[in-house]
Protein backbone atom coordinates (compact mmCIF):
# COMPACT_ATOMS: atom_id res chain seq x y z
CA UNK A 1 0.00 0.00 0.00
CA UNK A 2 3.03 2.15 0.92
CA UNK A 3 4.35 1.79 -2.41
CA UNK A 4 0.93 2.49 -4.37
CA UNK A 5 1.25 5.76 -1.93
CA UNK A 6 4.44 7.15 -2.92
CA UNK A 7 3.34 6.61 -6.64
CA UNK A 8 -0.20 8.76 -6.10
CA UNK A 9 2.02 11.13 -4.59
CA UNK A 10 4.93 11.52 -6.75
CA UNK A 11 2.15 11.52 -10.23
CA UNK A 12 1.11 14.51 -10.16
CA UNK A 13 4.62 15.80 -9.81
CA UNK A 14 5.38 14.07 -12.65
CA UNK A 15 2.42 15.22 -15.45
CA UNK A 16 3.42 18.49 -14.29
CA UNK A 17 7.24 17.87 -14.77
CA UNK A 18 6.61 16.86 -18.17
CA UNK A 19 4.21 19.37 -19.12
CA UNK A 20 7.44 21.75 -18.06
CA UNK A 21 9.82 19.95 -20.36
CA UNK A 22 6.91 20.08 -23.52
CA UNK A 23 6.63 23.49 -22.94
CA UNK A 24 10.16 24.58 -22.94
CA UNK A 25 10.75 22.22 -25.72
CA UNK A 26 8.34 24.06 -27.69
CA UNK A 27 9.46 27.62 -26.88
CA UNK A 28 13.14 26.42 -27.73
CA UNK A 29 12.22 24.01 -31.16
CA UNK A 30 9.16 26.31 -32.29
CA UNK A 31 11.24 29.68 -32.84
CA UNK A 32 14.53 27.29 -34.44
CA UNK A 33 11.66 25.58 -36.94
CA UNK A 34 10.31 29.45 -38.01
CA UNK A 35 13.94 30.36 -38.90
CA UNK A 36 14.43 27.18 -41.04
CA UNK A 37 11.51 27.61 -42.67
CA UNK A 38 11.77 30.91 -43.10
CA UNK A 39 15.34 30.45 -44.69
CA UNK A 40 14.07 27.74 -46.82
CA UNK A 41 11.02 29.70 -48.46
CA UNK A 42 13.31 32.68 -48.95
CA UNK A 43 16.10 30.05 -51.19
CA UNK A 44 12.49 28.52 -52.84
CA UNK A 45 11.43 32.09 -54.11
CA UNK A 46 14.84 33.21 -55.06
CA UNK A 47 16.18 30.23 -57.37
CA UNK A 48 17.46 31.63 -60.55
CA UNK A 49 14.71 30.00 -62.56
CA UNK A 50 12.45 32.56 -61.35
CA UNK A 51 14.86 34.97 -62.92
CA UNK A 52 14.07 37.66 -59.44
CA UNK A 53 10.36 38.06 -60.14
CA UNK A 54 9.98 37.50 -56.49
CA UNK A 55 12.86 39.55 -55.10
CA UNK A 56 10.26 41.20 -52.97
CA UNK A 57 8.33 38.45 -51.61
CA UNK A 58 9.32 37.62 -47.85
CA UNK A 59 7.68 34.72 -46.10
CA UNK A 60 7.06 34.75 -42.46
CA UNK A 61 6.01 31.86 -40.20
CA UNK A 62 3.62 31.22 -37.20
CA UNK A 63 4.90 27.57 -36.41
CA UNK A 64 4.33 26.25 -39.67
CA UNK A 65 1.81 28.79 -40.91
CA UNK A 66 3.79 30.58 -43.76
CA UNK A 67 2.44 34.30 -44.55
CA UNK A 68 3.75 36.15 -47.28
CA UNK A 69 4.36 40.02 -48.21
CA UNK A 70 5.64 42.19 -50.50
CA UNK A 71 4.65 42.97 -54.54
CA UNK A 72 4.74 41.13 -57.71
CA UNK A 73 3.90 42.06 -61.04
CA UNK A 74 0.83 40.15 -61.94
CA UNK A 75 -1.77 38.24 -60.17
CA UNK A 76 -0.71 35.07 -61.62
CA UNK A 77 3.00 35.50 -59.74
CA UNK A 78 1.02 36.21 -56.17
CA UNK A 79 -0.58 32.58 -56.88
CA UNK A 80 2.34 30.87 -57.85
CA UNK A 81 4.46 32.34 -55.16
CA UNK A 82 1.90 29.94 -52.75
CA UNK A 83 2.05 27.06 -54.74
CA UNK A 84 6.03 27.48 -54.53
CA UNK A 85 5.56 28.13 -50.64
CA UNK A 86 2.95 25.16 -50.34
CA UNK A 87 5.16 22.29 -52.55
CA UNK A 88 8.48 23.11 -52.48
CA UNK A 89 10.09 24.33 -49.10
CA UNK A 90 12.12 21.48 -47.36
CA UNK A 91 13.93 21.89 -44.30
CA UNK A 92 17.14 20.29 -42.94
CA UNK A 93 16.85 17.93 -39.58
CA UNK A 94 12.75 17.47 -40.48
CA UNK A 95 11.88 13.74 -39.78
CA UNK A 96 11.13 13.12 -43.16
CA UNK A 97 12.69 15.80 -46.04
CA UNK A 98 10.76 14.31 -48.92
CA UNK A 99 7.90 16.56 -46.85
CA UNK A 100 6.66 19.78 -47.17
CA UNK A 101 6.21 20.82 -43.45
CA UNK A 102 4.37 24.20 -44.35
CA UNK A 103 0.60 23.51 -42.78
CA UNK A 104 -2.09 24.85 -45.29
CA UNK A 105 -3.24 27.87 -45.84
CA UNK A 106 -0.76 29.81 -46.68
CA UNK A 107 -2.05 33.83 -45.93
CA UNK A 108 -0.98 35.33 -49.51
CA UNK A 109 -0.96 39.10 -48.80
CA UNK A 110 1.26 39.99 -51.72
CA UNK A 111 -0.20 42.68 -53.84
CA UNK A 112 -0.09 42.79 -57.15
CA UNK A 113 1.91 46.08 -58.08
CA UNK A 114 3.47 46.46 -61.39
CA UNK A 115 5.26 49.76 -60.85
CA UNK A 116 6.79 48.80 -57.42
CA UNK A 117 7.25 45.19 -57.93
CA UNK A 118 11.22 44.39 -59.27
CA UNK A 119 12.14 45.49 -62.72
CA UNK A 120 10.00 43.81 -65.58
CA UNK A 121 10.36 44.66 -69.36
CA UNK A 122 7.35 45.53 -71.36
CA UNK A 123 6.60 43.93 -74.63
CA UNK A 124 6.59 45.82 -77.85
CA UNK A 125 7.29 45.71 -81.86
CA UNK A 126 8.58 48.48 -84.42
CA UNK A 127 8.11 47.15 -87.48
CA UNK A 128 10.03 49.67 -90.14
CA UNK A 129 9.85 49.55 -93.83
CA UNK A 130 13.04 51.45 -95.89
CA UNK A 131 14.23 50.86 -99.30
CA UNK A 132 12.90 47.39 -99.78
CA UNK A 133 14.27 46.66 -96.56
CA UNK A 134 11.92 45.29 -93.68
CA UNK A 135 12.94 45.19 -90.13
CA UNK A 136 11.19 44.05 -87.19
CA UNK A 137 12.52 45.47 -83.36
CA UNK A 138 11.08 44.56 -80.27
CA UNK A 139 10.76 42.61 -76.79
CA UNK A 140 8.70 39.38 -76.52
CA UNK A 141 8.40 36.59 -73.18
CA UNK A 142 8.58 33.61 -75.39
CA UNK A 143 10.08 32.42 -78.19
CA UNK A 144 6.83 30.88 -79.78
CA UNK A 145 4.99 34.64 -79.55
CA UNK A 146 8.12 36.28 -81.82
CA UNK A 147 6.86 33.01 -84.32
CA UNK A 148 3.52 33.89 -84.29
CA UNK A 149 4.30 36.98 -85.19
CA UNK A 150 6.71 36.59 -87.87
CA UNK A 151 4.47 34.31 -88.99
CA UNK A 152 0.86 36.61 -89.61
CA UNK A 153 3.45 39.19 -90.91
CA UNK A 154 4.37 37.66 -93.45
CA UNK A 155 1.24 38.00 -95.69
CA UNK A 156 1.13 41.84 -94.38
CA UNK A 157 4.07 42.98 -95.89
CA UNK A 158 5.18 43.65 -99.54
CA UNK A 159 7.90 41.53 -101.19
CA UNK A 160 11.01 42.51 -99.51
CA UNK A 161 14.31 43.54 -101.60
CA UNK A 162 16.00 41.82 -98.72
CA UNK A 163 15.04 38.98 -96.01
CA UNK A 164 12.70 40.13 -93.06
CA UNK A 165 15.49 41.40 -90.21
CA UNK A 166 14.28 39.63 -87.23
CA UNK A 167 15.18 41.69 -84.18
CA UNK A 168 12.94 40.46 -81.79
CA UNK A 169 14.60 39.61 -78.45
CA UNK A 170 13.13 37.14 -76.30
CA UNK A 171 13.20 37.85 -72.09
CA UNK A 172 11.39 35.64 -70.45
CA UNK A 173 10.54 37.93 -67.30
CA UNK A 174 9.10 40.37 -69.62
CA UNK A 175 5.27 41.21 -69.11
CA UNK A 176 2.93 39.54 -70.86
CA UNK A 177 1.46 41.27 -73.67
CA UNK A 178 -1.98 42.55 -72.71
CA UNK A 179 -3.61 41.33 -75.99
CA UNK A 180 -1.55 39.07 -78.24
CA UNK A 181 -4.26 38.10 -80.13
CA UNK A 182 -5.30 40.93 -81.39
CA UNK A 183 -1.76 42.04 -81.65
CA UNK A 184 -1.04 39.72 -84.18
CA UNK A 185 -4.96 39.23 -85.68
CA UNK A 186 -5.40 43.06 -86.25
CA UNK A 187 -1.47 43.74 -87.66
CA UNK A 188 -1.70 46.49 -90.13
CA UNK A 189 -1.35 46.06 -94.16
CA UNK A 190 2.10 47.30 -95.63
CA UNK A 191 1.47 44.73 -98.42
CA UNK A 192 0.90 47.98 -100.93
CA UNK A 193 4.07 50.42 -99.52
CA UNK A 194 6.07 51.54 -102.22
CA UNK A 195 9.69 50.61 -102.07
CA UNK A 196 11.32 53.94 -102.30
CA UNK A 197 8.56 54.77 -98.47
CA UNK A 198 9.72 55.38 -95.23
CA UNK A 199 7.25 53.46 -93.21
CA UNK A 200 6.63 52.57 -89.36
CA UNK A 201 4.39 50.65 -87.14
CA UNK A 202 4.41 50.33 -83.64
CA UNK A 203 2.38 48.82 -80.85
CA UNK A 204 2.81 48.00 -76.76
CA UNK A 205 1.32 44.48 -77.66
CA UNK A 206 -2.07 45.15 -76.58
CA UNK A 207 -3.48 45.03 -79.44
CA UNK A 208 -3.35 48.34 -80.91
CA UNK A 209 -0.95 49.25 -83.98
CA UNK A 210 -0.29 52.88 -84.42
CA UNK A 211 1.22 53.70 -88.14
CA UNK A 212 3.43 56.80 -88.49
CA UNK A 213 5.47 58.26 -91.42
CA UNK A 214 9.27 57.60 -91.39
CA UNK A 215 10.40 60.90 -90.21
CA UNK A 216 8.53 60.52 -86.78
CA UNK A 217 11.17 61.55 -84.52
CA UNK A 218 11.93 59.44 -80.47
CA UNK A 219 9.21 61.23 -79.00
CA UNK A 220 6.24 60.35 -81.49
CA UNK A 221 7.29 56.48 -81.10
CA UNK A 222 7.32 56.76 -77.14
CA UNK A 223 4.26 58.41 -76.76
CA UNK A 224 2.38 55.39 -79.02
CA UNK A 225 5.15 52.96 -76.74
CA UNK A 226 3.37 54.60 -74.06
CA UNK A 227 2.37 51.99 -71.96
CA UNK A 228 5.76 49.94 -72.72
CA UNK A 229 7.64 52.58 -71.50
CA UNK A 230 10.63 51.85 -74.46
CA UNK A 231 13.53 53.06 -73.51
CA UNK A 232 14.95 55.85 -75.78
CA UNK A 233 17.87 54.09 -76.53
CA UNK A 234 16.28 50.97 -78.20
CA UNK A 235 13.82 53.00 -80.52
CA UNK A 236 17.35 54.88 -81.18
CA UNK A 237 18.63 51.59 -82.44
CA UNK A 238 15.77 49.79 -84.38
CA UNK A 239 15.61 53.01 -86.41
CA UNK A 240 19.21 53.82 -86.78
CA UNK A 241 19.68 52.51 -90.31
CA UNK A 242 16.11 53.84 -91.49
CA UNK A 243 17.49 56.87 -90.50
CA UNK A 244 20.94 56.37 -91.68
CA UNK A 245 19.59 56.00 -95.83
CA UNK A 246 18.59 59.51 -97.63
CA UNK A 247 16.56 59.84 -100.68
CA UNK A 248 18.37 60.81 -103.51
CA UNK A 249 17.01 64.03 -105.38
CA UNK A 250 16.29 64.53 -109.66
CA UNK A 251 19.55 66.13 -109.33
CA UNK A 252 21.51 64.15 -107.36
CA UNK A 253 19.99 60.52 -109.54
CA UNK A 254 21.62 62.76 -112.43
CA UNK A 255 24.44 63.56 -111.07
CA UNK A 256 25.05 59.69 -110.21
CA UNK A 257 24.24 58.85 -113.61
CA UNK A 258 27.07 61.40 -115.25
CA UNK A 259 29.56 60.12 -113.14
CA UNK A 260 28.99 56.32 -113.85
CA UNK A 261 29.05 57.08 -117.67
CA UNK A 262 32.17 59.06 -117.31
CA UNK A 263 33.39 55.89 -115.25
CA UNK A 264 32.61 53.82 -117.89
CA UNK A 265 33.82 55.97 -120.73
CA UNK A 266 37.43 56.06 -118.82
CA UNK A 267 37.76 52.33 -118.09
CA UNK A 268 37.01 51.66 -121.89
CA UNK A 269 39.28 53.57 -123.19
CA UNK A 270 41.45 51.35 -120.76
CA UNK A 271 40.42 48.54 -122.24
CA UNK A 272 38.71 47.80 -118.69
CA UNK A 273 34.73 46.28 -118.65
CA UNK A 274 32.56 47.81 -115.82
CA UNK A 275 29.53 45.77 -115.47
CA UNK A 276 26.30 48.04 -115.46
CA UNK A 277 25.02 48.73 -111.78
CA UNK A 278 21.25 49.28 -111.60
CA UNK A 279 20.28 52.82 -110.01
CA UNK A 280 18.91 53.34 -106.85
CA UNK A 281 16.50 55.84 -105.43
CA UNK A 282 18.59 55.93 -101.76
CA UNK A 283 22.62 55.97 -101.12
CA UNK A 284 24.07 53.94 -98.77
CA UNK A 285 24.68 54.66 -95.27
CA UNK A 286 25.50 58.50 -93.99
CA UNK A 287 28.00 57.88 -91.20
CA UNK A 288 29.17 55.17 -89.50
CA UNK A 289 26.43 52.24 -89.89
CA UNK A 290 24.45 50.70 -86.80
CA UNK A 291 25.28 47.31 -85.76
Amino acid sequence: MSSVRGVKKYFPSGIILLVVLWLLGILIYLPSTEDKLQAAAKLVLQQSEHGGIFAQVKAEFKGQEATLSGAVATAAEKVRATELIESQVRIPGWFNSTMNPVIPPVHNEIVVDPEHAPFRPRPWLIVSLFDGNQRVDGVLPSADQRQDLLTAIAAKLPPPATPLNNQISIAQTTLPPANWDATTGKLPDLSSVPPDEFTIAVTPCDGKWTRLPGTASNADIAAALNASKVPDNEITHALAKLRTWKKLTPEELQQQSADEAAAKAKAGAKGLVIPNKPLGPFKGPAGNPSR
